[in-house]
């Protein structure tokens, strides 16, 4: 009777763990220089998840607001495995007097092959930009004791930064450092293939990575995982650009014939005026800018805030079949990484714009290209012109 009693209360604080924990919610106070992306990343959830429980977005987070964020499924699981496993433990100590307990226990709470591999295969993987180095500004900082801090030299700083000027400000985040790819050194019996399968890449991305012209290696030669992260020397004539380019993309939503555009055609004005900046892996600037940076940039003139990876971009919106793109449809690749690594907005006719690697700027690409046909993962629709539409479909005909 006593060991029935036992096993009751064991199943009732089991079953109260798996309640709690999956209904358990975090709340979190947003601090100075925080931002939503930064803050799903944080706590494993995405930023339409924290937007859609607290009603907030990119322009009404202030510092000192509280809000909710939503545990995902992993920690779910994560509460109802611990709970089976102190169960299991408790129940064995109870029945230590039988064999028949002491062996099914041991079976019970014997790790299954398969739980090993999944643990294994959800590890993050971590990439230059995500392991790139801040620093806040702080009262009494300059651009040269900041260099000295970080062993960079000032124009670095400035040009990571598209800084104009030495003037700082208190509370400034400025980006000191790229950290550097990850790399693979070769070992005898190495072949092309296998490390690039090894890594679950393609072995034309891992040739391309590393430049070279042939497949042909030797040992103790370090090959490239990623793109190699580049400082950009600033150029007067750049600095120019980018402020010419600033104040046309000012003047764009003033003209007439921008007002008469449907939203996804809008998005193209924006997309092309951004045409031929330069390509920099981790760029965010017009002086240097990479593919979702691009994609943010130019989404975000139209007043939509999306992550700052392409990783995280294909979480968002509505899934479309490569039959149905429509201008504005955001397009995502396979290249360096087995995950979503390459996003660009289609144009229509099978053309869209994005910041290339391969091209060293913003440019535009067939998507029937082999490369990219080799390369495509999906699409993503964020904006339609289906409210104009609608709206031009009521207005009353003159």
């Amino acid at each position: 009777m006593k060991l029935k009693n036992i096993s009751f209360v064991l199943v009732m604080f089991s079953l109260f763990l798996f309640v709690t924990g999956a209904s358990a919610k975090t709340v979190y106070t947003v601090r100075k220089g925080d931002n939503l992306h930064d803050i799903a990343r944080k706590h494993h959830v995405s930023v339409s998840d924290i937007e859609s429980v607290n009603k907030v977005n990119a322009k009404n987070l202030k510092p000192g607001t509280k809000i909710t964020i939503p545990v995902d499924n992993r920690h779910t699981r994560t509460a109802k495995k611990e709970s089976r496993k102190d169960k299991t433990t408790t129940a064995a100590s109870v029945k230590s007097s039988s064999k028949h307990a002491k062996a099914e226990t041991a079976a019970s709470t014997k790790p299954l092959k398969h739980e090993k591999t999944e643990r294994e295969t959800i590890q993050p993987v971590k990439t230059a930009a995500d392991s790139s180095k801040y620093h806040v500004v702080r009262k009494g900082d300059t651009l040269r004791s900041i260099a000295r801090k970080y062993h960079v030299s000032v124009s670095d700083v400035k040009s990571l930064n598209a800084l104009h000027s030495a003037k700082l400000k208190t509370g400034q985040k400025l980006l000191v450092a790229l950290s550097g790819p990850k790399t693979y050194t070769v070992r005898k019996g190495d072949n092309l293939w296998q490390i690039a399968k090894k890594f679950e890449m393609d072995s034309d991305d891992l040739m391309e990575i590393n430049e070279m012209s042939s497949p042909a290696l030797r040992v103790g030669q370090r090959l490239f995982l990623e793109e190699k992260p580049e400082v950009v020397n600033v150029d007067q004539k750049y600095l120019v650009m980018a402020k010419n380019i600033e104040e046309e993309l000012k003047k764009v939503p003033e003209s007439p014939e921008f007002a008469e555009k449907t939203s996804p055609d809008k998005l193209v004005t924006f997309a092309k005026k951004l045409l031929n900046i330069p390509y920099k892996f981790g760029g965010n600037t017009i002086l240097g800018i990479d593919c979702s940076s691009y994609v943010k940039k130019v989404y975000g003139l139209m007043g939509v805030n999306l992550p700052r990876t392409a990783r995280e971009q294909f979480k968002e919106g509505e899934e479309i079949v490569k039959e149905e793109l429509s201008v504005g449809d955001l397009v995502f690749f396979r290249t360096y990484a087995s995950f979503p690594s390459h996003v660009g907005i289609y144009l229509g006719n099978n053309l869209f714009i994005h910041a290339s690697s391969r091209g060293k700027k913003v440019t535009i690409d067939n998507l029937e290209t082999p490369y990219y046909v080799k390369r495509f993962i999906g699409a993503k629709r964020l904006i339609s012109a289906s409210e104009e539409q609608e709206k031009a479909a009521t207005e009353p005909a003159s």
